[in-house]
């Protein structure tokens, strides 16, 4: 075995005449029981017909099994463990015709941690201005509002429109919707379609056209030019609540307005305090891997860029939006995903080394009961919930995250963190 790099191995394996005619024989016995050939019944064709008619098949399936078990067998007598699936780069006939092949393959780099003890990082002043709980005030009052139909009103940002809409798309099929609430001057409408809504009145009927970005992957009109003809029912303008005692006893639980804003700024604080702790958390990772850097096994690396947009996916579905029947610029999004990908990679690695220097384990009971919980957050029950993940091998995953997570808590318990002030 010779290493050409300090992630990367290659192994030499040679297996004799008679190890490869014994599995030879083995998989042609196989084929035999199922072959289904012409004057035969199953599994009565005589062997010397089935590796007549099947021997490139046998000679394959051969090939293909012993690779793998020797393979399997010279990592386990070496003490190596690969990470990924191995390349077979070369193979042909060995000595007195058995078989010789090379394999490369990845392995986990050798980590020696260095300073992960004692830190420095700053935690950022979890301070609330009195202008935060006002915005947070208005944004409950435009919450309440109620939409009233505003008899010969233009339309202007803020106003919402019922209209009748149909649309023609440039590939795909037409589509129609009656009654729909427009929120003129949405920021989440194409600026297009958005400009041609100010202005109008009821019985307005607008006719333009509209090209939507190929690349917005939550529009499942993306990279399409739309012909929308709209018919203009209603113009609705918000009515907001007044700011005063009685729209606070209306929220419930409050006296008056001003027990509303000592509540506001309470649950503000303890969310500015637990963004704190997360940049905490996120300041002494980024340290860590600042400090100990390592070469990445690609191979883990493309995973994680496969999952990520395996995720990406499952998203655009969950919303309702077809990946196939809109234009997505694959390789931007792959090389968008490369670096976050790398540091994900990096990150498991030197917390899992942590997690090993420092002893770090995590129960059978500490599993169950993160289940319980996650189960209980998802409204599930937790046996559901555990027989999802055993089928997945979800369960070993999870281990391996909460110690994960445990090692980052030991390094921030570690960390010499100072307050900044406000």
């Amino acid at each position: 075995m010779t290493s050409p790099g300090p992630v990367r191995r290659v192994m030499a394996i040679e297996v004799g005449p008679e190890e490869l005619a014994r599995e030879a024989d083995v998989v042609l016995r196989g084929y035999a029981q199922k072959a289904k050939l012409p004057g035969f019944r199953p599994g009565k064709a005589p062997l010397a017909l089935v590796r007549a008619r099947l021997g490139k098949d046998v000679e394959a399936e051969v090939r293909e099994r012993i690779v793998a078990r020797c393979f399997r067998d010279a990592t386990r007598e070496r003490g190596v463990e690969p990470v990924g699936e191995p390349v077979l780069d070369e193979i042909g006939p060995g000595d007195a015709e058995g078989l010789r092949f090379r394999v490369s393959f990845e392995v986990l780099p050798r980590i020696s941690l260095v300073g992960h003890h004692g830190l420095e990082v700053r935690r950022p002043a979890a301070v609330v201005a009195e202008a935060e709980v006002d915005r947070t005030l208005e944004e409950l009052r435009q919450a309440r509002a109620r939409l009233v139909p505003a008899e010969g009103r233009v339309a202007a940002a803020g106003d919402v429109l019922v209209c009748d809409v149909r649309g023609t798309p440039s590939e795909g099929e037409p589509f129609a919707r009656e009654r729909v609430l427009i929120d003129v001057g949405s920021t989440q409408l194409p600026p297009a379609f958005a400009e041609r809504l100010v202005g109008a009145t009821s019985g307005t009927e607008l006719d333009f056209v509209v090209d939507h970005p190929a690349g917005d992957a939550a529009s499942d009109l993306a990279g399409r030019s739309v012909r929308y003809e709209i018919l203009v029912r209603e113009v609705r303008m918000r009515e907001v609540p007044a700011l005063d005692d009685e729209f606070a006893k209306d929220l419930g639980e409050f006296a008056d307005l001003a027990a509303l804003r000592a509540r506001l700024r309470t649950d503000l604080e303890a969310r500015a305090a637990h963004e704190a702790d997360r940049r905490v958390r996120q300041a002494v990772l980024d340290e860590v891997l600042l400090r100990n850097p390592i070469v990445l096994p690609e191979g883990l690396v493309d995973e994680e860029i496969r999952r990520r947009l395996e995720q990406g996916v499952r998203s655009l579905i969950a919303r309702g939006i077809d990946p196939q029947k809109i234009e997505l610029d694959w390789k931007r999004l792959r090389d968008e995903q490369v670096e976050p990908a790398r540091k994900t990679v990096h990150a498991r690695l030197i917390l899992d080394a942590v997690a090993l220097v420092e002893g770090i384990a995590v129960t059978s009971e500490a599993v169950e009961e993160r289940i319980r919980r996650d189960a209980e957050a998802l409204g599930e029950k937790p046996a559901k919930l555990r027989e999802h993940l055993a089928s997945s091998s979800g369960i070993e995953a999870l281990r391996e995250q909460m110690c994960r997570e445990n090692a980052l808590d030991l390094l921030v318990s570690v960390a010499n963190i100072r307050n900044e002030v406000p």
